[in-house]
């Protein structure tokens, strides 16, 4: 397309379909509003320029330089963004729709409430990006960048986030149902609110992990480091501890019901007015740990080690609950 050609698109109906745009300087211009159909932008420059409300769909923006651009509410479906500059831009409330990030740098961008649909993102860039209230389920994020990103309300459910390093990330109220996140380091951050339920968290790092209302009902956390966690009403009934190191973690006022701790390592821990009832305590090391006010109803304890335990204020089992709680009707 000759640029006389798309001066007057531009000042018309503002429709560009059909067009080959390949290395075309368009840095600061107002696109906003513009609809892009199989257009070809590789290696175009659109630095700058305001692409609010802008449609874009089957176009290739692959090495393109979208760096400061104005993309609010923009419509990206099946675009080719492959190492795409697109720092410091703004696209909030944007919707991209099997996209393809493959190599994007995407540093000090913002995505508030935007949403990502079946879009790949190999190595893609998102440091110290914020992605609060970002919509992406399912995805597959394992080999992106998070580094210092916040990712607040974020809705990550059934996303695969293996091996990632979170620990400069804020994860206040992050949803993370159903997420991968085996071997994930989070080391010392603070888990405000957020929700692990049915994560997997198998390997993870979660030492000095500092959890308040965090949901981690049927998570799973195989091996995982908690040593010097703390957690404050929390909630991780039904989930899996098995061999987790969680020396010195401190639990207060938490709910364990259920949850299954065999192998685990808890010298020294603090479970302080904690419900365990039913918990499986089977072969775990609670030696010199405090179970003050803790609920220990039902709780499984073959081979438990309780050496210098202090058991004085713990509830114990309750025969007679026990046989109320198992009453079914003949």
């Amino acid at each position: 397309m000759s640029t006389e050609r798309l001066a007057a698109a531009l000042a018309g109906e503002r429709i560009i379909a059909d067009a080959d745009l390949s290395g075309v300087d368009l840095s600061g211009q107002d696109l906003s509003a513009c609809r892009f159909r199989n257009v070809k932008l590789a290696g175009a420059n659109l630095a700058g320029a305001n692409l609010a409300d802008a449609d874009f769909e089957q176009a290739d923006l692959s090495g393109a330089n979208l760096s400061r651009v104005n993309a609010a509410g923009v419509s990206f479906a099946r675009v080719n963004l492959g190492g795409a500059i697109a720092q410091a831009a703004n696209f909030t409330t944007a919707y991209f729709a099997a996209c393809d990030f493959t190599k994007t740098a995407f540093s000090q961008s913002r995505f508030v409430r935007a949403d990502m649909h079946e879009c790949s993102f190999a190595k893609t860039d998102f440091t110290r990006a914020d992605l609060t209230r970002l919509t992406a389920m399912n995805t597959d994020f394992s080999s992106a960048i998070f580094a210092g990103a916040t990712l607040r309300n974020v809705f990550f459910a059934g996303c695969v986030l293996t091996k990632q390093d979170l620990r400069t990330c804020d994860l206040t109220m992050a949803i993370l149902n159903e997420a991968n996140l085996a071997g994930v380091d989070l080391s010392g951050v603070a888990l405000d609110r957020t929700s692990l339920m049915n994560a997997q968290l198998e390997g993870a790092k979660l030492a000095a992990v500092r959890g308040t209302y965090t949901a981690m009902i049927g998570a799973q956390f195989a091996n995982a480091d908690l040593q010097g966690a703390s957690f404050v009403m929390c909630d991780a009934s039904g989930a899996a501890f098995g061999a987790v190191r969680a020396d010195t973690s401190q639990w207060t006022q938490s709910v364990l019901h259920s949850s299954r701790w065999p192998r685990a390592s808890l010298k020294g821990a603090r479970l302080i007015e904690c419900d365990l009832s039913y918990a499986d305590l089977s072969d775990a090391d609670l030696s010199r740990a405090d179970l003050s006010n803790a609920n220990l109803h039902a709780v499984t304890q073959l081979n438990t080690r309780w050496d210098g335990t202090d058991l004085k204020t713990a509830r114990r089992t309750d025969e007679a609950l026990v046989r109320a709680e198992q009453w079914r009707a003949a």
